[in-house]
């Protein structure tokens, strides 16, 4: 089947400046998504219709028989890893999708800063942890938001507003605030990782996505100094830029087994490393679990 975008059709409840809207309907159950639709792209160094890309599912579904299944296929996560494509360079955008975690699974995803992601620090805008009692918080450069909580086992609703002009953007859950915080790049896409907690699958549907011109005003963010850890550019050949090293430590290599493969002892404040790693994809980050992102190594 050919790849395709479907056109907008407006209804009362839908923003008259929307850009585009996908609630799956129109593919059959297992269709991977990045074969079919021009909105959906697998990680970088990934390739549609394989293990990373993600089926059309008619498990569940918010509206109609369809919605999109991240599946991990082990508890570390992987490798099942697409991303959407937004590709807004300017303006005020708001971005909303239903999302389902069934209970005794967790979930992950984030923004995308860059327009090839995972290509420098600040690519991650924004990461988005939902755990299995149903918590759910965010970090990016400008630091960590605090703990929210949706209901799992039922659909719930995530909507962002991402002002360009002004470099802010807001989160909401069902309503209700998140966090609001300083934005640093292009609005480029949403990356959903099955990404597991180390003890339980990742396993999440997307359904019911709508991507509209905001007239929702942001205003009153200050900048946060808080810098997390981070590193590109990611796919790597070994050699890799650190952020957010803020004292000694060991940086560690997990499979996606959740078994670690070596580590790598940094100093504060030290902007790279060398990791000799065949190639593959892997979980790295600060040892105490922490922070811990998808590593592609491929030389």
């Amino acid at each position: 089947m050919k790849k395709l975008v479907l056109p907008v059709v407006l209804f009362a409840t839908t923003s008259a400046f929307a850009q585009f809207e996908e609630g799956f309907e129109s593919f059959t159950a297992g269709d991977f998504i990045c074969v079919e639709s021009e909105l959906f792209d697998p990680w970088p160094g990934g390739t549609a219709g394989s293990e990373w890309d993600a089926p059309v599912s008619d498990d569940y579904a918010s509206e109609g028989e369809k919605s999109l299944k991240i599946e991990a296929a082990a508890v570390a996560g992987g490798p099942m890893d697409v991303i959407m494509n937004i590709g807004k360079t300017e303006g005020n955008w708001s971005l909303d999708w239903d999302m389902y975690v069934p209970e005794g699974n967790s979930a992950y995803l984030n923004v995308q800063g860059t327009d090839v992601a995972g290509e420098s620090t600040n690519s991650w805008q924004c990461n988005v942890f939902v755990y299995t009692d149903g918590s759910v918080t965010a970090d990016g450069p400008w630091g960590m938001s605090d703990v929210s909580y949706i209901p799992l086992g039922e659909w719930f609703n995530i909507r962002y507003v991402v002002d360009l002009d002004q470099g802010i953007f807001k989160m909401w859950l069902d309503g209700e605030e998140l966090f609001q915080a300083p934005y640093d790049g292009n609005f480029s896409s949403i990356n959903f990782y099955a990404l597991g907690d180390n003890q339980t699958i990742g396993l999440y549907y997307l359904d019911n996505f709508t991507l509209a011109e905001s007239d929702v005003e942001l205003v009153g963010v200050e900048d946060v100094a808080v810098v997390p850890f981070g590193f590109s550019p990611n796919p790597t050949s070994g050699a890799l830029n650190l952020s957010g090293i803020m004292e000694s430590q060991d940086l560690m290599v997990l499979d996606l087994m959740g078994r670690e493969v070596s580590r790598v002892a940094v100093e504060a404040g030290q902007k790279s490393v060398e990791v000799d790693l065949p190639d593959g994809v892997y979980l790295f980050g600060p040892e105490n679990g922490q922070s811990l992102r998808k590593l592609v190594v491929r030389r």
